[in-house]
């Protein structure tokens, strides 16, 4: 067993150096709120909660990481950052309920 740890350690330092040595830096894997989520957020959420006033719902707005990380009137926040269990966002998402995001009605998912 302890050569089998040793080998994939081996394999994953190895596979590492390699895209270095390519790319000529690491690679950055921390998720970036632009890079990462708000495209996602964009597809899916920013019809009802992006820069709209008009169409916004719920007075929530995802388009900019500090709205989006804000707490509501309500007392919950939307997104709690490298906190998924203490994100309202999240909770919605799963959801199977009325609360699911984005709704069913939208066709979205």
């Amino acid at each position: 067993m302890f050569v089998s740890f040793k080998r994939h350690l081996m394999l994953a330092l190895l596979w590492t150096t390699t895209i270095i040595a390519v790319i000529g830096k690491p690679v950055d894997t921390a998720i970036q709120y632009n890079r990462d989520i708000r495209p996602i957020l964009s597809e899916n959420c920013f019809s009802c909660h992006g820069t709209d006033s008009a169409s916004r719902k719920a007075g929530l707005r995802l388009d900019h990481f500090e709205t989006a990380t804000n707490k509501l009137e309500s007392g919950v926040v939307a997104i709690v950052p490298g906190e998924p269990d203490r994100s309202e966002v999240v909770r919605r998402i799963l959801a199977t309920d009325d609360d699911q995001m984005p709704p069913a009605k939208v066709n979205k998912v």
